[in-house]
């Protein structure tokens, strides 16, 4: 069975949309990548700084809230206080974290990397079928769906159609329609 993988992660942090206070109105504020972290006795703070992308006034992205330091694992305290990237943008692209501290999170944009495949350049043999490994290297607030049909060539119809003959199976038992990219799902094109 010929097997493909694409491997999704973020182009970039999304932004997050919330109201400024120099400006007036609602804007896009972006992560600088910078952590702040604040001791208060026997407990820290940590926050993600965020810059409006209008008037470059700051918003700090509540992390964690008076945290005993030793509960805090050793290697993401240093990605704390190293201003570690790949954990910020962890950070940054967590929605419900987003939302959590009352901002609206734009749409991230996403990378693909693998193989440009659509329907028209499959190829399989006949009666053999594709297995398509979808990884997301971070839980991604983008359904599987949209990836899939961008992918595959595919309009929201003709998706529908192939998932209700089951030409398209989801083997890792995930609801297409439904799912979002995190870990990995493993697709069949029968």
């Amino acid at each position: 069975m010929k097997t493909i993988i694409w491997r999704a992660s973020l182009k970039e942090a999304p932004a997050a949309l919330r109201y400024c206070k120099r400006c007036g109105v609602k804007t896009a504020f972006r992560s600088s990548g910078l952590f702040r972290v604040n001791a208060q006795q026997k407990s820290l703070d940590v926050w993600l700084v965020y810059k409006c992308s209008q008037c470059d006034s700051t918003w700090k992205l509540s992390v964690l809230s008076r945290v005993p330091p030793r509960s805090i694992p050793p290697e993401l305290l240093r990605g704390f206080f190293g201003n570690d990237r790949d954990l910020a943008l962890r950070y940054a692209a967590d929605t419900a974290l987003l939302k959590q501290n009352g901002a609206e999170p734009e749409q991230p944009e996403i990378g693909i990397i693998g193989p440009e495949t659509t329907l028209a350049n499959v190829d399989v043999p006949p009666g053999e079928p594709l297995r398509i490994r979808l990884i997301a290297e971070q839980p991604l607030a983008v359904r599987a769906e949209a990836i899939l049909r961008g992918k595959l060539g595919l309009s929201r119809s003709e998706f529908e159609r192939m998932l209700s003959i089951r030409r398209l199976v989801c083997v890792s038992g995930h609801d297409l329609k439904k799912a979002r990219l995190s870990g990995e799902i493993i697709v069949e094109l029968r």
